[in-house]
């Protein structure tokens, strides 16, 4: 007898994809600079957002290869805080850090029950409707860790 298992990799339709957390939890919050929570239903052109995930191990076991990327929408521009005035609110301890013009992706290890948090500075650039992904985060090398959210639509507005 043979047995084929069928993995069909594939990315669900926008806003259709699937919350799972296996070992990781991980979740997304957006503030203003003053620290007071935003709500991404309608953000006024121009406001610098921080966005702040947050991975967590539920897990009794430590990983060291465990990578996050966050999406970010066209409507938004990555302010690289390595090169502003943005400073300390974003003291990633990462092993790696790559930041893209549409994505920004973090590499590092956790210990068992540890948090995690990294932030990122946005700015609401181009008016328009946009889907934020959600947070993907998971071991390179053991797909047992695994947090992924859904994602939301936000709008830009004048």
């Amino acid at each position: 007898s043979v047995y084929v298992r069928v993995i069909n990799p594939g990315i669900l339709p926008v806003g259709e994809e699937k919350g799972m957390q296996n070992k990781l939890s991980g979740n997304i919050t957006f503030k203003a600079r003053n620290g007071n929570a935003i709500s991404m239903d309608k953000v006024t052109q121009g406001t610098e957002i921080i966005a702040q995930i947050t991975i967590r191990n539920q897990s009794n076991d430590g990983s060291e290869n465990i990578a996050l990327s966050q999406s970010i929408p066209s409507g938004f521009e990555i302010m690289n805080s390595r090169y502003t005035d943005f400073g300390s609110y974003a003291e990633n301890k990462a092993d790696y850090i790559d930041i893209r013009d549409d994505r920004t992706q973090f590499y590092f290890g956790i210990r068992a029950g540890e948090t995690k948090t990294f932030t990122m500075l946005l700015n609401a650039t181009y008016l328009g409707k946009y889907y934020f992904p959600g947070v993907q985060c998971d071991a390179m090398y053991d797909n047992n860790y695994l947090a992924r959210t859904k994602g939301q639509w936000v709008q830009i507005v004048k």
